[in-house]
């Protein structure tokens, strides 16, 4: 059936500067990135890596940096070519080592603070590339204007902060496309936990958000949404990260028969369930970003945020936004003492109902 209601395609604007040209004179061993720390960030930033990818000489390889809890992530990128990840909050001699043996002649610093900066700064690197601000200036030979945001006054998305980064290393392109993630998964072993991907029509629920309560869809509703999915006979799967098990536990159940993998999948796992549903079910979280990045199709219903600036990627999601006057306050919970939530409830599980591929 097709979707009654218009996907979503990012707000991008037009380009503000002509493609720059980077002086390399040597790209020694290829391009480093250094990662944004969150996993919705980092899917956000995708389109961009993938457009500097594509600028560098043949036979030079990219390396990703990142923290530890997103290196699945981008091991699922099937045009980066190494990741190199960290477990504390900076990076210790033994991950240093590592980027100082890969030996780039270009370094890109997605993140916006002075201690990404700092972690490929004096590691031999000669062109280190990102935004001013900070007191990040003295790390990078190549800088940008830092990004100004103010919250609420949102006109494009995201994703043109990092597009900028890639027009400025030379990237004539300004769109959101990238070949999609490629996860490796043991799908025998998906089957094991209950969800065998090859059978039957599947429903992925993320009903979590680690930004807090005012991005979650109410159960109740969400929970209406999967009782109704499996009274055709179709399958419904609750997905999402560790730390929202609770959340999963509390929509099992609202919806007998669905099953619960929260906190027991990797990322790769994830990934590949939110990739080969029939239709996703997600918040303004990760888990929508990762959808988005594998492909994936369905709804996203936004509350306290405002999608223009973090809407999924992709061109294959709905976006259902009730706003009333108090959105978007960007809060973690909801600051109002009557008609709570009023931005989430305002999106009915018949609207979210319509606008899922069916």
């Amino acid at each position: 059936m097709k979707n009654p209601t218009p996907f979503y395609l990012p707000a991008l604007g037009e380009p503000d500067s002509a493609p720059g040209k980077l002086p390399v004179a040597d790209w020694r061993q290829g391009m480093i990135v250094r990662s944004t720390n969150w996993l919705g960030d980092a899917v956000m930033t995708l389109p961009a890596v993938w457009k500097m990818r594509q600028l560098m000489p043949p036979g030079k390889r990219l390396a990703v940096v990142c923290p530890g809890k997103l290196k699945g992530l981008w091991q699922a990128i099937p045009w980066v070519d190494e990741v190199i990840s960290f477990s504390g909050r900076r990076i210790d001699k033994d991950v240093s080592a590592q980027i100082r043996a890969f030996d780039a002649g270009v370094a890109v610093v997605l993140p916006n603070s002075f201690g990404s900066a700092l972690d490929l700064a004096f590691k031999g690197i000669p062109l280190r590339i990102g935004r001013g601000g900070r007191f990040r200036s003295l790390l990078l030979s190549h800088r940008l204007p830092a990004w100004k945001r103010v919250p609420g006054q949102d006109r494009f998305h995201q994703l043109r902060e990092y597009l900028q980064i890639a027009r400025f290393c030379g990237s004539a392109e300004w769109d959101d496309a990238m070949p999609p993630a490629k996860p490796q998964v043991d799908f025998a072993k998906l089957a094991g936990l209950g969800c065998d991907l090859s059978q039957g029509s599947w429903l992925a629920v993320a009903p979590g958000a680690a930004f807090g309560p005012a991005k979650q869809w109410p159960l109740d509703l969400s929970g209406e949404v999967c009782r109704r999915w499996m009274a055709t006979g179709r399958k419904v799967v609750i997905v999402g990260a560790p730390g929202e098990e609770a959340a999963g536990a509390k929509l099992a159940e609202a919806a007998p028969g669905a099953i619960n993998l929260v906190g027991r999948t990797s990322v790769g796992e994830l990934m590949a369930i939110l990739g080969g549903a029939l239709a996703c079910l997600v918040n303004d979280s990760g888990a929508m970003h990762l959808a988005a990045a594998v492909g994936g199709r369905g709804v996203a219903v936004f509350g306290s945020t405002d999608p223009t600036a973090t809407g999924p990627l992709g061109g294959r999601f709905v976006v259902l936004w009730h706003r009333p006057e108090c959105s978007p306050c960007l809060q973690r919970d909801c600051p109002l003492t009557e008609d709570r939530f009023k931005c989430l409830r305002g999106t009915t599980p018949d609207q979210v109902w319509a606008a899922l591929p069916q």
